[in-house]
């Protein structure tokens, strides 16, 4: 039940559709194309929630091994329909909206080096961390907690799938979606980033309360400096892509699933620290753009 509860957590999506119907430039709801557009994403998550209530699930491949699954009841249906519902409303409503910061969550057609970038950044620092791990002789966890080779790879890609469309949509449209383009009129790359991590990591807080994020609750000060740290990737991205919200959320989806792929080592670190230390001093984020982003 968790992840169907977590999946109503839209607050930032819901944010920006509520701005962007503010500016005027808000999508036209219940139309053909809106349908189209709502429908599939409705299928889908209805499906992902309702495959765990059948079969439970966990943050890693060895806790969904030990999962008790709670099944289907009339609290857990309706909690799949409420959550399908919004999930649907929220992605076809972004995807229409007349805003250039909104609407580029389709567009997919920008420079493969941009996709490259939030495809293969995020797994290359971690197999750096494997490969020193593995040299130095450190413990390595193993990827799939014992699963079946098909079953790992359906948890595998029912994380994905409900990351892209729920978490990944959910959050990226209030933070690079209309947060980081609004803090960056009046303020630099760097300041903007460390302003939206912070909010970004305590909007996290439900999660440790609910049982989502293991550990005790002041482990959200600790996710804040995650997500500052992790926000300049996601800022530098968004700004070098000309403001692709569909680049976001695709290395959004990627981040929260690499470790699901590749064992995670505490030697990851050193090369994600690396890396993004040089995109604030290659990309001078401390100063402001000559340009602004089009709104």
């Amino acid at each position: 039940m968790g992840k169907i509860v977590t999946g109503w957590a839209f607050g930032p999506a819901l944010a920006a559709i509520i701005m962007d119907r503010w500016r005027g430039s808000g999508a036209s709801i219940g139309t053909r194309v809106w349908w189209l557009r709502f429908a599939p994403v409705f299928a889908i998550v209805a499906v992902i929630d309702v495959s765990t209530l059948l079969t439970g699930d966990g943050v890693s491949a060895s806790k969904f091994a030990t999962a008790h699954p709670p099944g289907l009841s009339t609290v857990g249906v309706l909690s799949v329909l409420i959550a399908a519902t919004v999930a649907g409303f929220i992605v076809a409503t972004i995807a229409g909206s007349r805003s250039s910061q909104l609407s580029s969550l389709l567009q997919w057609r920008v420079p493969l080096r941009w996709w490259l970038a939030a495809l293969l950044l995020p797994p290359g620092w971690m197999l750096l961390g494997l490969l020193i791990a593995s040299a130095t002789d450190s413990p390595i966890e193993s990827i799939t907690g014992g699963l079946p080779l098909p079953v790992w790879i359906l948890f595998v890609l029912r994380s994905i799938l409900f990351t892209l469309l729920v978490v990944a949509v959910g959050e990226e449209a209030g933070w690079r979606g209309w947060m980081l383009p609004e803090l960056q009129k009046r303020m630099s790359p760097a300041l903007s980033t460390v302003l939206l991590g912070i909010v970004w990591g305590l909007w996290h807080y439900p999660l440790f309360v609910n049982g989502q994020f293991p550990g005790p609750q002041h482990l959200v000060f600790a996710k804040v400096g995650v997500c500052v740290f992790l926000g300049i990737l996601f800022t530098w991205l968004y700004n070098r892509s000309g403001g692709n919200l569909l680049l976001v959320v695709v290395l959004h989806t990627v981040l929260n699933n690499v470790v699901r792929v590749i064992p995670i080592t505490e030697q990851a670190g050193i090369g994600m620290m690396a890396l993004l230390v040089a995109l604030v001093i290659v990309d001078r984020m401390w100063r402001r753009p000559d340009r602004p982003l089009a709104s």
